[in-house]
């Protein structure tokens, strides 16, 4: 199975290897996430951080999952590629909530 950007996002599968390089590599996607974020860095301060705190407690919770379940995966495992995007993406919304909290 392939990732389809306009199917049901509870259909996303980060087990099967070619649903996340499929995700990984979809530009309706990349697209998509650049447009979210230029639109949340548009909010006030006092918005952006009552969002991001939640969510980097699920980023981390998802990463967690995540690395648990490819520790045991050849080291050329799409999932790997998604471990290390989604590890990026946790300490860039950490990097964001220290950001903003120098500047509240």
């Amino acid at each position: 199975m392939t990732y389809d950007p306009d199917g049901d996002p509870a259909a996303f599968d980060p087990t099967d290897p070619d649903m996340v390089n499929a995700w990984l590599n979809d530009p309706v996607v990349n697209a998509l996430h650049e447009d979210l974020g230029r639109q949340f860095r548009a909010l006030p301060p006092e918005q952006q951080l009552a969002k991001l705190l939640p969510e980097l407690e699920n980023a981390q919770a998802l990463y967690d999952h995540l690395a648990g379940t490819v520790a045991g995966a050849p080291a050329d495992d799409p999932r790997r590629f998604l471990l290390i995007t989604m590890g990026d993406q946790v300490e860039s919304i950490r990097a964001r909530i220290n950001e903003l909290g120098s500047s509240a």
